[in-house]
């Protein structure tokens, strides 16, 4: 039977007992997928760490027409595109935890080329927007996709900045598409939706949960080839990012600011910790060139 490894993965992970880190647990030894089907409930239950009557729903839930064509329907409306598709960022394939399966809503080629994640606090300094239209235009201009989170503050203000200067922008979300959050941002997430890229591993009905942001994070940073942070308290979702795309071996750039604004503290901690400081657009322009060459226009 020929084998089509992205609906299988599709279908294995619409399971609702199914979560990802089973499923790359089981990938270690069957990268293909080809032996899922030949698999009893037993080896499922061994291979996939599930208990019997769990291993009995997966196995049953794999094998039935009625799940498959559900499942079928579903893939050729959702498009998803997974771990084996050549559309695939082969920077997000590279990280320790990528996401299996992405589902996209926009222009997808946005997913090739440079990206720069751009990010901060969610309630910004009044200079944090004359820093972003200093240093993001000139990046803009030479086509780098600017990376960002679709939250209140800095992830707002970048996307935003982009779409006005007819650039491109890549919003990951922390939910599925039949959920908008933050609300305010509606008239933001239909821009970027025709404008953009709107991207997320959540399947459709996902809706946005407090844990989920972290875990959504690693993406904004895997997605691209560094990670600029505007500004940053001590504590907060930013420096998670900041410490995922330091695990993920990808450069992290920050706006040196005064030590006595609360929102430049974690960016003042990073810069102590090996940061690289950015005070002028050419900064990142010339790390570009020489991090990876020939990409710019």
């Amino acid at each position: 039977m020929q084998i089509n490894p992205s609906f299988e993965l599709f279908h294995l992970l619409s399971h609702p007992k199914i979560t990802r880190k089973k499923a790359q647990n089981y990938l270690l030894t069957d990268s293909s997928l080809e032996r899922l089907h030949s698999l009893h409930w037993q080896d499922l239950s061994q291979s996939l760490h599930l208990n019997i009557p769990i291993a009995k729903s997966v196995y049953e839930h794999l094998r039935n027409r009625h799940y498959r064509q559900l499942s079928a329907r579903q893939y050729n409306i959702l498009q998803p595109i997974t771990i084996y598709d050549a559309d695939y960022p082969q920077t997000l394939a590279s990280i320790p935890d990528p996401p299996l399966i992405l589902y996209a809503r926009g222009n997808r080629k946005l997913l090739q080329g440079n990206h720069l994640s751009v990010i901060g606090s969610r309630k910004p300094s009044p200079t944090a927007k004359n820093k972003i239209n200093v240093l993001l235009p000139p990046l803009i201009e030479q086509s780098v996709t600017i990376v960002s989170g679709l939250a209140y503050g800095i992830d707002g203000m970048s996307h935003q900045l982009t779409l006005d200067k007819k650039g491109k922008t890549i919003a990951v979300l922390a939910f599925g598409f039949n959920h908008i959050y933050p609300k305010r941002h509606t008239s933001l997430y239909r821009s970027i939706e025709r404008n953009g890229l709107l991207l997320t591993e959540y399947p459709p009905d996902v809706k946005p949960e407090r844990w989920r942001f972290p875990e959504r994070n690693r993406i904004i940073s895997g997605l691209s080839q560094a990670t600029l942070i505007i500004e940053a308290t001590e504590r907060s979702g930013t420096m998670i990012t900041a410490d995922q795309a330091l695990e993920q071996g990808k450069d992290v750039f920050v706006v040196p600011d005064s030590i006595f604004l609360p929102e430049a503290k974690g960016c003042l901690k990073l810069l102590q910790e090996g940061a690289i400081p950015i005070t002028q657009p050419q900064d990142l322009l010339d790390w570009w060139k020489k991090s990876v060459p020939n990409s710019l226009k």
